[in-house]
């Protein structure tokens, strides 16, 4: 053998020897168990994507819907909400144009959009564990 070569074998010796552990090896079994976990919350986490997804365009959706509701009757909206001045109260003005601009179809569309709203909000604090 070459004076490198000796020089190289001892020092893999050398090296084999040398122990880099700071404790014992932890027991297979949890270490199994631990594998498992992982797989689980992995594929947990993959399963819920859609379903996240999915949940974040209904708020867009429902954020999109109150805005064009709010925006399409906003002037029989605000001609309603002023109606309630003691003024008009007195006066017995309660709002007879602001009721007739203020259309069935948009309280039925307000009723599904709050309990839309409602349902989507019950379903995050109830699905959050």
């Amino acid at each position: 053998m070459s004076d490198f070569e000796s020089e190289v074998d001892a020092w893999m010796k050398k090296f084999a020897q040398v122990d880099e552990r700071r404790g014992p090896l932890p027991d297979a079994s949890a270490l199994w168990v631990k594998a498992k976990l992982m797989q689980s919350t992995a594929a947990m986490e993959r399963a819920s994507k859609p379903i996240t997804r999915i949940q974040i365009a209904a708020y867009l959706l429902v954020a999109g819907s109150w805005a064009a509701l709010l925006t399409w009757k906003w002037n029989a909206l605000s001609a309603w909400f002023n109606s309630f001045s003691p003024a008009h109260i007195i006066l017995g003005a309660s709002g007879a144009q602001a009721a007739n601009s203020l259309s069935l179809t948009f309280f039925m569309m307000l009723i599904a959009l709050a309990s839309v709203t409602m349902m989507l909000a019950f379903h995050t604090i109830l699905a959050e564990e």
